[in-house]
């Protein structure tokens, strides 16, 4: 089985790596935006950085410190809705419990 090599410009690629990004979060908008088959509600991050006020660096230190449960799929990360509830209560049962 013989491979054939294919080179392409540094800026076409981007492009179309862009494309093929704002086609994938239109299917994941069309997909999970329906959430049809899903027991639990399922947030991108944009989406998540909105609800909890916070930047998209923010989110990402929260990840890398495991404050968040998080799904990847491909280049896409999911939050479910039940994980981002169990967060909120764990950061306020701290501030209550900072208050007393």
């Amino acid at each position: 089985m013989s491979k054939t090599v294919v080179i392409v410009d540094e800026h076409l690629f981007n492009k179309l790596l862009g494309k093929l990004d704002h086609l994938n979060e239109k299917i994941d908008s069309i997909n999970v935006g329906k959430n049809d088959g899903f027991k639990d509600k399922w947030y991108v991050t944009e989406e998540v950085c909105k609800l909890l006020n916070v930047s998209r660096r923010t989110l990402q230190n929260m990840r890398d410190n495991q404050t968040i449960k998080f799904r990847k799929a491909g280049r896409k990360i999911y939050y479910k809705a039940r994980d981002i509830e169990e967060y909120l209560e764990s950061i306020s049962c701290k501030m209550v419990d900072e208050e007393v």
